[in-house]
Formats: structure tokens, sequence, C-alpha cells
């Protein structure tokens, strides 16, 4: 009787114990870490994204910036104003529209103004700031964005003026403040040329 008695002792003593995995589970260090790896999940995503909109925003930045090319100024280096008008078969070109605007940090026309140039750095030629809308000008062709070309041919020319006095070249001119620029195209004569050199004179000069 009294061995009986010792054997249910012994059975209740080998009684099976909590899984160790069930007492993890109840552990602090098992919840802090369950909890740690949620927010891991969490953070880990959100970084990546961010990052990737970082890469993305300094690539279209970069695809912006504008290098000055080797004879330019540092930008801000020269802040100079004149007056100008392109007139093609007695037509005046509108450099106030939306797609001529600021097209060069170097020398633009702004503020949906089209008769006043402005020169950001020194050294930069008037050439730039045609090159900067898809135009060219040479000395004896003007080119439009859409490639149409006027060249001077003998009956038709292009003809330019700088203060009222004629000059070969204007490509590389670089303005000077208070300058007045006229390039025109067409058979004009010398009463025409003039009016248009009078109105130009009489243009406002926006600073």
């Amino acid at each position: 009787m009294k061995h009986n008695k010792k054997k249910d002792n012994n059975t209740k003593k080998d009684k099976p114990l909590t899984p160790r995995k069930e007492r993890d589970d109840r552990s602090y260090f098992a919840v802090t870490r369950k909890r740690r790896n949620r927010n891991l999940m969490i953070i880990v995503p959100a970084v990546i994204v961010l990052l990737g909109i970082m890469a993305y925003a300094v690539t279209v930045y970069s695809g912006h910036l504008e290098r000055p090319r080797q004879n330019f100024g540092p930008l801000g280096s020269e802040h100079v104003h004149a007056a100008f008008a392109v007139k093609i078969n007695g037509e005046k070109l509108d450099f106030s529209q939306e797609k001529y605007q600021v097209k060069s940090q170097y020398i633009h026309v702004e503020n949906n103004d089209g008769n006043t140039l402005h020169r950001h750095a020194t050294g930069v030629p008037v050439g730039e700031f045609f090159a900067s809308l898809g135009m060219n000008v040479t000395d004896s062709c003007f080119t439009l964005e859409n490639k149409t070309s006027y060249c001077s041919n003998g009956n038709s020319n292009l003809e330019f003026y700088v203060n009222g006095n004629k000059t070969n070249s204007i490509a590389n001119y670089v303005l000077k403040e208070d300058d007045r620029i006229l390039i025109v195209y067409g058979n004009k004569n010398a009463m025409e040329t003039q009016q248009d050199l009078d109105a130009l004179r009489l243009a406002e000069i926006k600073k």
C-alpha cells in the first residue's frame, strides 16, 4: 500500500511541463523581439521608398541644372538689361509667350515680357539666348525653333542693329546695359527700318 502511494506521488511529479517555446512567447524578451521585428517590417520598406524618391529627385534636378559654357562667368556675376526685337518679313516675334520664358539662367526673357533681355553672367553672347529657345542666328541666317530658316539672298536680307548702328554680326555680341538690339529680315527700305529702330528706342526696358 505504501508502495502504491509513492508511485502516485511520482506520477504527479512527472506531469508534463509547459513547453519551452510557449514559455519564451510569454517572456518579456520574446514580446519585445516580436514588436521590434514588426516595426522593422514597417520602417525598412519606408526607408527604401524614401531613398528611391530622393534619388529620383536628385536625378531630375541634376538633369535641369545648367552647366556654364567655358567662356561664361559664374551665374550672378553680372545683371544687365537690354531691349530687343526680331522682325521677320514685317512680323515681330512674340517672346512674351510662356514657351520662351526663362529657358536659360544665363540670358533670358522673364515675367511674361518679350522685349527685355536679362543677362545674368559675364561673357554670355546674344546667340546663347536664341540657342536656349532652339533657334539659331548666324551672320546670314536666322532659324526658328521649327527649323525654318530666313537667309540673306540678295532680295531679302538679314540685318542687325545695336543702338541704331548697323553691324555685320550679332551672335557673339555681349549686350550692355540699356542696349537696344534689332534683328530684322526681309525686303525693307530705309524708312521701314528707321520706323523699327524708333519703335525699339521707345520700348521700355524692364529691370
